[in-house]
């Protein structure tokens, strides 16, 4: 799990995760396709309201269903709201520091910390492109990604993604923990046109902060303030994939995860594992957590898709562990597509030879913690692929709030990973 680092200086007001509205109902009746043009060299002033995470990164529809992002989709750009100057970032994973400022609003020549923004320009080649950053969650600012509706073409997940904050360090018995999945699809040369790509793919830059104060803004060039900018496209070939029937559910294990018994576990759709007939329960508990998209609804308590900060649709939970525990011990999360769900079928599978879980390259997570609530520096778990039940699932450490360090990686069986881009 990254540090928190220093903010660079007038940083941006703290950003909140935006879950996406339910299906058919607007993410925010003030939002539409008809927001303000962008004015020349102005970054536009502040909306008085908050708005939501515009979509950035591709997604596919993979049951048909799909979930109301900010602007319409084709429409051009509407960037006319604050934006940052952005150069580059220095350090190295997993202390790496955007290079950015907002401009001064009295003299957009100059960073607000006085610098000339021109200045700032001359740079090594190599230290990143120049661009101005169009940031997140202000409705002057709108746009949205490429989209594809799969329901007729069933939609094979290539890469799957565990938030690092949980296959990184330990939890405690205090924590508020971040449970993240995200799906991909790439494009490769057998089905790419079966699922649309290329598709329309923005890039963005993080221009701020981490965690619940991470800010990330559109790239669009020039790089001069007086010229009015363009959208920065992506390659458009991979995608997010939403899939309505997303079930996550927690369980308290009764004994450390690494016992060779667990192999015995039983899978039951809709309710969580279970030991066979014949055991004496010891294995596993019934689950404190079982929460499916296709049942419930947005905000804290539900499970549900979200757009992050980063413009890409992820599956999340914040796991309150001090409100909903069971003492320390292990636990398992598990990811899991319910066969049917609401009016639609299941489209969406974990197939042999196809499906990986991806490296932890990088914090994808955005923890809603506080410093005396974090992680520990050790420990985290290891994502495991059941393509028999159609599932992935971690069993992850969770410590006694006064206890030391973490537990080693646990989950035991487990597929090869790859990595790609988060």
């Amino acid at each position: 799990m990254k540090p928190l680092h220093k903010l660079l200086a007038c940083s941006l007001a703290a950003l909140t995760m935006l879950a996406v509205a339910c299906d058919g109902v607007p993410t925010d009746p003030d939002l539409d396709s008809n927001g303000p043009d962008f004015v020349k060299g102005e970054p536009g002033p502040p909306s008085g309201h908050e708005a939501g995470n515009n979509l950035s990164f591709p997604v596919i529809w993979a049951e048909g269903v799909t979930k109301v992002a900010p602007g319409a989709p084709g429409m051009d750009p509407v960037l006319g709201g604050e934006w940052w100057y952005w150069w580059g970032t220095e350090g190295v994973d997993p202390n790496i520091v955007p290079l950015s400022c907002p401009p001064d609003p009295d003299d957009l020549t100059r960073c607000d910390d006085g610098v000339p923004a021109q200045a700032i320009g001359i740079v090594p080649p190599d230290n990143g492109e120049l661009v101005r950053a169009f940031v997140q969650k202000d409705p002057q600012n709108l746009w949205q990604a490429g989209s594809f509706n799969s329901a007729a073409t069933p939609v094979n997940i290539d890469l799957l993604d565990w938030g690092d904050n949980l296959e990184s360090v330990d939890w405690y018995t205090r924590s508020q923990v971040r449970t993240e999945v995200v799906l991909y699809e790439s494009a490769t040369a057998g089905d790419a046109e079966a699922y649309g790509f290329p598709m329309l793919e923005y890039e963005m830059r993080h221009t701020s902060g981490w965690g619940i104060d991470e800010a990330h803004g559109l790239a669009a060039t020039p790089f001069n303030h007086d010229v009015v900018p363009a959208a920065v496209i992506g390659p458009g070939d991979q995608a997010t994939v939403y899939t309505y029937c997303a079930r996550l559910t927690i369980q308290k294990l009764l004994v450390d995860r690494d016992d060779v018994r667990l192999a015995d576990l039983e899978w039951v759709p809709g309710e969580g594992w279970t030991e066979p007939d014949g055991y004496p329960d010891d294995l596993i508990n019934p689950h404190l957590f079982n929460g499916s998209v296709h049942e419930g609804g947005d905000g804290p308590g539900y499970y549900s898709a979200e757009i992050n900060v980063k413009g890409k649709i992820i599956f999340g939970y914040t796991w309150n562990v001090r409100n909903l525990n069971e003492g320390a011990g292990h636990y398992r999360i598990t990811f899991s597509l319910d066969e049917t769900c609401g009016t639609a079928t299941l489209n969406t599978f974990f197939v042999d030879g196809i499906t990986e879980i991806m490296l932890p390259l990088e914090e994808e997570a955005e923890p809603e913690i506080t410093l005396s609530d974090e992680g520990g520096d050790t420990g985290g778990g290891t994502g495991v692929l059941d393509f028999t039940n159609n599932l992935t699932y971690m069993d992850i450490a969770i410590l006694e709030r006064s206890g030391g360090g973490g537990g080693g990686g646990g989950g035991g069986g487990g597929s090869a990973k790859k990595g790609g881009r988060k």
